[in-house]
């Protein structure tokens, strides 16, 4: 066995921050005079702590300073702030977040802390801190005005070569150990798209009151995600309880500390590193070692038989693409769920001359059309395996809701296998519900455990996973997978396209969209994955 993890890579040399940089992070700590939520003793001890650390350039608050959003909570907190009296003298930014923008809170917070958008800047790092909160409701939104104005911040030819972070209250992605995924950023496909071609370095959110890095890889460069813990909030997630984290900066290497406050003698520390990449060659003539093509929404009804539909001319197209190792339709088969419409589906997807793949989607279930689904397509979960290539649908689905759920147990299963195999084969999954946020589209968070489901994914062996999307092409590696999201054969407002993603012998994935109104073909994804072979 040879393993296989060739890829170019460059660090920009004109990116590097020559004396090191320390930011200071607390978030969630929910201050109110009532008993509850706000403890009071993880507050001072944390505080106390802080005040002790040396070299600090900047303090920063993610949000949610109080706990209700009303005068007497803002009053409270006032008092409490009154006890950071730094070591480090440097300057201190505090975000709004939703529990402050309660009851009218955000006029308090502007009268009593200042400006809901805020920037530093300094000869070596950029810093802007945004409003991503909705009055009185748990959920966030960034709204495309402010999304295009960090675009041009971040975008100055000053900036080009600086350390650049974006702050903002909500999670942009789901995080793991969170429970049920909500209140997350109406449009975060469209601000997670604009991070990644600005070539944003760090985002730095809170809300979700646990600790969370993820690395996120586009064709260029590295972006890191960081999810602060609560720091004195009684809701604490899982095994994590009150905790502050330290970022260092040197160079183009990052340091996330996070201590937490009840044992501040069992931190934890992270490392990482800022890549930027240039693409593999690809020889002339050179065959990919897997090939796929990813398609979703048919949507066939029972006006379908007879008509050529969108679905045919991707059929078609498909079977002039040589060497496809599998075809997978990602969900949406049906429009109604009606028998007749599974029957006339499976006809159509019976032409591909490649093996295929099909999982059901939320048009796909209302009852009785699971009884339908097995009879025409088989299993809910079903798998395809050859001798290099282990690829597994998942059902998403629940009953007639848009609701989405994949399961501790069956993922758990999954993932024994890919540590099994992932040596051995090239590794893939796919479901209906989507695991990144799409942009053009609102974020609906619908697939209800994804923050365990993304993670687990993207920390195991697995190298490519596949979901639906509602809107336009989307896709990107986070930790060791590509995500991808397209393939809709029948987007409200957006050409009907279908992808073709091709995975080489050095571990170059190239993901192109074939546009079935135009002709047009164009790659929207170009990456590196470490493979064994």
């Amino acid at each position: 066995m040879k393993m296989i993890s060739e890829r170019s890579v460059k660090i920009n040399p004109e990116k590097k921050i020559s004396s090191k940089k320390r930011i200071v992070l607390i978030s969630d700590t929910h201050i109110t005079r009532f008993r509850g939520p706000f403890n009071l003793h993880a507050y001072n001890l944390g505080i106390e702590q802080i005040n002790k650390i040396k070299d600090v350039d900047l303090y920063l608050h993610l949000g949610d300073i109080t706990h209700n959003g009303t005068l007497l909570d803002y009053e409270y907190a006032m008092e409490q702030f009154k006890k950071f009296k730094p070591r480090s003298k440097c300057p201190i930014m505090i975000l709004i977040g939703n529990h402050d923008a309660m009851n009218v809170g955000y006029l308090l917070f502007e009268e009593m802390i200042g400006k809901r958008h805020y920037e530093y800047e300094d000869d070596e790092i950029y810093v802007i801190g945004i409003d991503s909160t909705k009055p009185d409701l748990p959920g966030g939104i960034i709204h495309h005005n402010v999304i295009e104005a960090v675009r041009r911040r971040l975008e100055k030819q000053e900036r080009e070569n600086k350390f650049n972070i974006v702050c903002f209250h909500h999670q942009l992605i789901p995080i793991p150990n969170t429970g049920k995924e909500r209140s997350a950023i109406d449009d975060s496909g469209d601000m997670f798209k604009m991070l990644l071609e600005t070539k944003a370095d760090l985002i730095l959110n809170g809300h979700r009151h646990t600790s969370n890095l993820y690395t996120i890889s586009s064709s260029e460069k590295d972006l890191y995600i960081f999810n602060a813990g609560t720091f004195c909030c009684n809701k604490t997630r899982y095994r994590e309880l009150f905790t502050y984290s330290i970022i260092d900066i040197k160079e183009s290497n990052i340091t996330f500390k996070i201590i937490p406050i009840l044992d501040s003698n069992s931190k934890h520390e992270i490392q990482r590193q800022v890549n930027y990449y240039l693409p593999l060659e690809i020889e002339p003539h050179q065959k990919p070692i897997c090939k796929f093509i990813q398609i979703s929404d048919s949507l066939i009804n029972q006006q379908s038989e007879n008509i050529n539909t969108n679905f045919d001319r991707a059929i078609d197209k498909i079977n002039t693409i040589e060497d496809v190792d599998l075809v997978v339709h990602t969900g949406n088969v049906t429009r109604n769920s009606y028998k007749e419409e599974f029957k006339i589906a499976k006809d159509k997807i019976c032409k591909l001359k490649h093996p295929y793949l099909v999982v059901p989607g939320y048009t796909d279930s209302k009852p009785p059309a699971w009884e339908y689904w097995k009879h025409f397509f088989g299993e809910f979960d079903p798998l395809y395996e050859n001798e290099k290539l282990y690829f597994q649908g998942l059902n998403s689905t629940t009953r007639d809701s848009t609701d989405g759920f994949i399961g501790r147990k069956r993922m758990g299963k999954f993932i024994e296998k890919v540590l099994s195999l992932s040596h051995q084969k090239i590794f893939g999954v796919c479901c209906f519900h989507s695991l990144i946020p799409t942009p053009l589209s609102v974020w609906r968070t619908e697939l209800i455990d994804s923050g365990d489901v993304l993670s687990q994914f993207a920390r195991s062996q697995i190298d490519l996973c596949l979901n639906s999307s509602p809107s336009i092409s989307f896709n990107v590696k986070i930790d060791y997978t590509v995500f991808s999201n397209g393939g809709n054969l029948n987007p409200k407002r957006f050409d009907e396209t279908f992808l073709e993603i091709d995975i080489y012998k050095k571990g170059k994935v190239v993901v192109k969209e074939h546009n079935l109104k135009t002709g047009q073909i164009k790659i929207v994804g170009n990456y590196n994955i470490t493979i064994f072979f």
